[in-house]
């Protein structure tokens, strides 16, 4: 059985229209209005199956994946009329700001990232009943993503919101091994002493050391916390630390936590080159069917880069646009087939 080739339609003219978010804008590419482009968008669920298809074609014969979580707020300024937007605090310029924050998971194997489900969190204001906490989302798309690939082995990646109490005591008793950033100032039991992360003096890396690794106990948590050392381009020393639920040496920590950029640079090319937040309807779950479908389009473009061994998603995308629309649908269509797991 096929998905409807239909599917593709909308993630395609993403790669054909590099930086043109409206349905008007991708719909000159094909002669067509922009309400013709606006029916091409599919359920997310659809996105879903076929990002799914994607990573268990390109990561068939990895044993070991990293399941990276992360958030990003994607802006609607100049409106207040988007149903579900609310008002975030953006680190970046210092002020809330009207916006949808989106919450993504991605497997990667450290080169090629694919996202695998998105959802949105929602603004305090906004909620006239107690949602499902971020902690409860995130659990939740861990286990539909181990269901999915049942015979891989998983490390969960994630930066330092993501690091709390009910999520990572949750990983420690379900043996779900975890890297998170974990901020200085929290305070665990070391060697029976209550004691701020950044107070520790046997964590700090000595001599030509990079990383070094402890164990502690944080709100009776079993961890692993690594301090790694860094220096940056102008030779500013400064010391990170991040917390784990599985033992390694430092080193593999360290390297595991890093490969979280893969997330955070697809975020970026979906934002900039594929148009993850110029859709302009006010409607919710439309926005969210593009959140998908955009993601879907990055999903497509990693699969090219794979196949040209190319170095980035951006070039695999600048490839793509210069072909034609009905190509790219059959190009990619091996994708539209059904996998055994989809239907978690």
């Amino acid at each position: 059985m096929l998905i409807k080739n239909t599917i593709l339609e909308y993630p395609v003219l993403k790669l054909m229209s590099i930086g043109k978010g409206s349905f008007e804008a991708m719909g000159k590419i094909i002669n067509r209005s922009g309400d013709t482009i606006r029916r091409m968008l599919m359920p997310i669920s659809d996105s879903y199956t076929v990002m799914q298809n994607i990573a268990h074609d390109l990561f068939a014969h990895k044993q070991k994946l990293l399941l990276i979580f992360d958030d990003t707020l994607i802006k609607k300024v100049f409106s207040r009329k988007m149903v579900g937007a609310g008002y975030f605090f953006d680190t970046k310029i210092g002020r809330r700001v009207m916006a949808y924050k989106l919450l993504i998971a991605a497997i990667s194997d450290g080169k090629y990232v694919i996202p695998l489900r998105c959802t949105l969190l929602f603004a305090k204001e906004l909620l006239e009943i107690p949602m499902e906490s971020k902690d409860a989302m995130v659990i939740g798309m861990v286990q539909i993503i181990f269901k999915l690939f049942p015979n891989k082995r998983f490390i969960i990646v994630a930066d330092g919101a993501f690091a709390t109490k009910n999520f990572l005591r949750w990983c420690v008793t379900n043996k779900v091994a975890c890297e998170v950033r974990m901020h200085s100032n929290r305070k665990v039991e070391y060697k029976e002493k209550s004691v701020a992360i950044r107070n520790i003096t046997e964590l700090r890396p000595k001599g030509k050391q990079t990383a070094r690794t402890i164990q502690v106990t944080w709100h009776s948590i079993p961890l692993e916390i690594t301090a790694h050392r860094r220096i940056d381009k102008h030779g500013i020393e400064s010391v990170v630390f991040q917390a784990a639920t599985y033992s390694v040496k430092p080193a593999t920590h360290v390297r595991n936590y890093t490969y979280r950029w893969g997330v955070e640079k697809m975020i970026r090319t979906s934002k900039q080159t594929l148009s993850l937040q110029n859709c302009f309807s006010t409607n919710m779950d439309t926005q969210l069917n593009h959140f998908g479908a955009a993601l879907l389009a990055f999903a497509l473009a990693q699969t090219e880069m794979w196949r040209r061994h190319l170095k980035t998603p951006e070039a695999a995308i600048r490839a793509l646009d210069r072909k034609k629309f009905n190509f790219l649908k059959q190009h990619f269509g091996r994708y539209l087939a059904l996998n055994p797991h989809v239907h978690a």
